[in-house]
């Protein structure tokens, strides 16, 4: 059967066989990943927050889960079957969520050979949505030299998830987001494209975008890539960025947004701002910022 690996083609023809090796948010294979950077709260510019503007994006969609009993909070381990497989999720149902009011639904996506437990703990994301958001951490299958990683047929799997946890949780089914560090902003960004019908945004970090087919239409989109990464080249990033501001319709001009390392596209269609932010650095560790900002991103819509 055809695998179709995420960025496997793409790496190999920009030689940078070098992510199977490399030092991706979870790998294993001996790779020291750095947990948290204890974050700094940036305050996203105006122009980025106008998002849950008006019109039909700003209309809360409620899942048939806000009809269901409250479900226990905390983190729990899922199991679903996908293609004749056994595929793992782990669902974090923050306290204090109100059970009745539709949340905020954001998938996160580990890196080359890693799983939830770790993407988990290097972003953080928790401590950044209180009680507003639901978190899921899904585990990727050993496609590539032995590790764990992301395909297109992944896709069946997200969509199982979306459906179960919908159905299990009050969320909004017009605010499901997705977000991920180096393989795993690979697949954000699959998600935003061909699951375009589905997210409402995205924030890929130090990742790109490889896909079969054309993208579904307009996803709000935060990306954030160093511009001395040894593992994915800035250029990945780059090359992700543009097609978003192809896909919304932006502007090549630019202004400046909190924080200093990051910038607003103009004229982006109506709800889908795109935001890049160009770091100093490599791979790891992520700046401060990231966390909070990727939470600000989503929670402005």
């Amino acid at each position: 059967m055809k695998t179709r690996i995420l960025s496997l083609g793409l790496l190999a023809a920009s030689a940078l066989v070098v992510l199977g090796a490399g030092a991706c948010s979870g790998d294993a294979a001996g790779t020291v990943v750095p947990v948290g950077d204890g974050g700094v709260v940036p305050t996203n510019d105006a122009s980025t927050t106008d998002a849950a503007a008006a019109g039909e994006d700003a209309a809360i969609v409620p899942s048939t889960g806000c009809t269901a009993p409250a479900p226990a909070s905390g983190l729990s381990s899922k199991n679903l079957t996908v293609g004749g497989a056994s595929r793992r999720y782990q669902l974090f149902v923050p306290k204090g969520l109100d059970p009745q009011k539709p949340a905020r639904l954001v998938f996160v996506f580990h890196g080359l050979g890693g799983n939830g437990d770790q993407i988990r703990a290097y972003l953080g994301l928790e401590a950044q949505v209180g009680a507003d958001a639901v978190l899921v951490y899904p585990d990727g299958l050993v496609r590539l030299q032995g590790r764990t990683g992301w395909s297109e047929e992944d896709l069946p799997f997200f969509d199982a998830m979306v459906a179960e946890v919908s159905g299990a949780v009050c969320v909004d089914q017009k605010r499901v987001f997705a977000t991920g560090h180096s393989f795993g902003g690979y697949m954000t960004n699959l998600v935003g494209c061909l699951r375009g019908d589905v997210v409402r945004g995205i924030a890929p970090v130090s990742g790109g975008l490889v896909a079969s087919g054309a993208c579904k239409g307009p996803v709000a989109a935060w990306l954030a890539h160093g511009d001395r990464d040894g593992t994915v080249p800035q250029s990945e990033g780059l090359a992700a960025r543009d097609r978003w501001l192809a896909s919304n319709g932006c502007a090549a001009t630019s202004k400046p947004v909190s924080p200093g390392q990051c910038v607003s596209y103009d004229g982006c269609t109506a709800n889908h701002p795109v935001l890049w932010c160009s770091f100093p650095g490599d791979h790891y560790p992520l700046p401060d910022y990231t966390r909070p900002a990727i939470w600000d991103f989503f929670k402005s819509m």
